[in-house]
């Protein structure tokens, strides 16, 4: 994905995106149609850190900053990457505008109409439209997006994930709920089922569903795989630690150290400790084969 230079003349798209959902993605189509009809680029900015760490709050990201430029491919022309410290979080919503503007050559802003920035969240929508008008550049609000009388936010997408309703959970984000990772070594328990494991490294700000097995699909070096995906403990083999450990069918490489990336489509039961890893083998040969029953 491009970064944003101060050669290129656009329409920048404001606003976290913490989860590219269907209302971002509305807001950045918005920025897109604007730009083609000025005929500019279209850009979103979007933080590189966790910014909910600089207002002490202990919460997870939906999609890490390496993951959201790849869901943002396609969807605009550059990103605007911005590191959320102390120093943004104090500064002035006009401050804020005038670096942005004083450094690239922003035509035209589109944020939502909940958006809000500058010290002690003082920027909102109104105030931005008008300065926007003070200082020439065109502006566009987009309304709030809802789905089946529910709003669609980042917010009602962690609870959605919290609570296991993944199917939900991925109509809100507009495409199957995604993690990045390494393959670290695990323990070995995918050769007494015959079945290939990858266990995923994820990024310590990344949110993790709730535990359960989830039907998933795994690409590996641009390879789409069906299986299995394990999110919580090893009950069977009284292994507590969280690990996210996925089953694939129909594969045979060694992928430890290799970055792949896991979609998450269904929940299919909850984490169970089985009384003999027999029966763990059976009820894993029936989990990877989730999709046949969709078929």
């Amino acid at each position: 994905m491009k970064e944003l230079t101060a050669e290129n003349e656009v329409c920048l798209a404001l606003g976290y995106f913490d989860s590219v959902h269907l209302g971002h993605r509305r807001l950045i189509e918005t920025a897109g149609g604007f730009a083609h009809s000025k005929g500019i680029a279209s850009a979103v900015a979007t933080f590189t850190n966790n910014a909910y760490k600089v207002f002490n709050r202990d919460e997870k990201v939906v999609y890490t900053y390496a993951e959201r430029t790849q869901l943002l491919n396609g969807l605009c022309d550059y990103v605007l990457p911005m590191r959320f410290d102390k120093r943004l979080k104090d500064c002035t919503a006009e401050h804020f505008l005038d670096a942005l503007t004083a450094k690239y050559r922003i035509r035209a802003i589109v944020c939502g109409y909940d958006y809000l920035f500058g010290a002690g969240a003082e920027g909102d929508a109104e105030f931005l439209k008008n300065y926007c008008d003070v200082h020439g550049l065109d502006c566009v609000i987009v309304d709030k997006l809802e789905y089946d009388g529910v709003r669609v936010s980042t917010s009602e997408v962690k609870h959605l994930l919290a609570d296991g309703q993944i199917e939900r959970a991925n109509t809100f984000l507009g495409e199957p709920f995604m993690m990045c990772g390494k393959v670290v070594a695990g323990r070995g328990a995918g050769r007494m089922f015959d079945i290939p494991t990858a266990n995923l490294k994820i990024p310590v700000d990344k949110i993790i569903p709730k535990r359960g097995v989830y039907g998933t699909e795994c690409v590996i070096d641009g390879k789409t795989y069906c299986g299995a995906t394990n999110v919580g403990g090893r009950p069977t083999f009284d292994l507590t630690k969280i690990a996210i450990e996925t089953m694939i069918c129909d594969f045979s490489d060694n992928i430890y150290d290799k970055e792949i990336k896991l979609y998450f489509y269904k929940y299919l039961r909850p984490v169970t400790k089985f009384d003999t890893p027999k029966e763990l083998s059976e009820q894993v040969h029936k989990d990877i084969h989730w999709s046949n029953e969709n078929a």
